[in-house]
């Protein structure tokens, strides 16, 4: 018995456990598209993923040459798009993807290998080029979720879908941003090798994986904000304004922003005021900063405060949500 023990221990330990060891001929083969601007975590936490379910993984860029990341990292791809190898699931993660998705070269790569895939994945952003590939249309589809409204207003003939990780719309899936390409790659691998070898691959990440729920970051209270507010505010030109934090759940959120500015903290908070006195549907409460709204059978509270920092010229913003049920 101690020895049976022993070697579970061991083969539990063991490096080819531990690692994703190569595979000369994986059941699944995954291509991920890698681009400059790309996010790490987008193709990197799938990437471990698919290693740990025993896929084959190989990682392309346009010309077979490095690309640097969103945060500055370097990666050299297996390939170019020229000599890829054959794959069954293809994977486009996010980041800055302003000119991949309209990059000729990686647009027609994309089109032509979605079509022999067994499975397409976006992750975060990466949606805007499985849109910009016409890949999309008429199909449900999520991104992350500060871009998501921008997403469905430059594509509309996609169904977009807000408030998921994730999207199936059958051979194509797309999740939302950053961690959630995680569960989007472990819902692959339960459609691949089904639900208790994808909850496995999660166990051994330890990965909290719920593929019925969970943390879904688009139904945070912070969605109540109105968008036109940053648009409709007439900010002073020397501005600075940094996200000190930005913290809550789905019922309160609050933002803190570290502000320069030669205008007094006054005139910056009326400045503002004018701007929410605008939002449709928001009602001043003429005592305070504060308004109030009724969403999604909620009764919503915005409230806006500004607190003295080191001198005239630098204070703090904060914006404060909360939600109640009627």
């Amino acid at each position: 018995m101690i020895k049976l023990t022993c070697v579970l221990l061991g083969l539990l330990s063991c490096p080819a456990w531990a690692a994703h060891a190569p595979h000369t001929q994986p059941e699944v083969r995954v291509g991920i598209v890698l681009f400059d601007g790309v996010q790490i975590i987008d193709f990197a936490g799938p990437y471990e993923v698919f290693g740990a379910a025993g896929f084959g993984v190989v990682t392309l860029s346009h010309d077979g040459n490095p690309v640097t990341t969103a945060m500055g990292l370097t990666v050299t791809p297996d390939a170019g798009f020229a000599d890829a190898p054959p794959f069954d699931v293809l994977l486009v993660p996010g980041g800055d993807v302003h000119e991949a998705e309209r990059d000729p070269q990686v647009l027609s790569f994309v089109r032509e290998r979605a079509a022999g895939s067994r499975h397409v994945l976006s992750v975060c952003t990466g949606a805007f080029v499985l849109a910009g590939a016409g890949l999309l249309d008429g199909l449900e589809a999520t991104t992350f979720t500060p871009r998501i409204d921008e997403f469905a207003r430059r594509y509309p003939s996609v169904d977009v879908v807000k408030d998921v990780r994730w999207a199936d719309s059958g051979r194509i899936v797309t999740s939302a941003g950053l961690s959630s390409g995680l569960d989007a790659a472990l819902h692959i691998v339960a459609r691949a090798q089904g639900a208790e070898r994808a909850q496995s691959v999660a166990m051994h990440l330890e990965y909290d994986w719920k593929p019925d729920g969970g943390f879904v970051r688009s139904r945070m209270a912070d969605r109540y904000v109105p968008r036109s507010l940053e648009a409709a505010v007439d900010w002073p030109e020397d501005l600075v304004m940094n996200k000190d934090i930005s913290i809550g759940d789905e019922q309160q959120w609050r933002m803190r922003f570290d502000v320069t500015s030669a205008t007094p903290a006054d005139d910056l908070l009326q400045r503002i005021a004018t701007g929410m006195d605008g939002a449709s549907g928001w009602s001043r409460d003429p005592r305070a900063n504060r308004w109030i709204s009724q969403q999604e059978g909620r009764r919503v509270a915005l409230l806006l405060e500004t607190t003295p920092g080191s001198s005239v010229q630098d204070y703090q913003l904060e914006l404060r949500v909360h939600a109640e049920e009627d």
